[in-house]
């Protein structure tokens, strides 16, 4: 599939900008083949024919998430880390870098 072929299916979807749009956001494939109603290997697909590499944002978001959540200790302390982020998926890992910055 080409672009003009994309932007003429999924254009009541938003198009090649609205998949841009999902790549940029690191959301991920399973998010975006509900999105346009494909399956994730259609969007492992795309993502190869239109930016040329796989795709797969995992270890980004994990990072995005880890430096938002190491920033929000040394703005507000620990005490307010642990009411806000205990029990989250990151929380250990988070806790783990913050105690190396001290």
């Amino acid at each position: 599939m080409n672009i003009k072929d994309f932007e003429k299916k999924y254009s009541d979807k938003g198009g090649i900008n609205k998949l841009t749009q999902h790549r940029a956001l690191m959301e991920p494939q399973a998010y975006i083949a509900e999105y346009f109603g494909v399956s994730k290997e259609r969007v492992r697909q795309w993502m190869k024919e239109f930016f040329g590499s796989a795709y797969d944002k995992r270890k980004d978001r994990q990072n995005v998430i880890m430096d938002s959540m190491i920033d929000f200790a040394k703005k507000n302390g620990l005490g307010d880390f642990e009411t806000a982020y205990k029990g989250s998926p990151y929380y250990d890992l988070a806790l783990k870098e913050i105690k190396k910055l001290k």
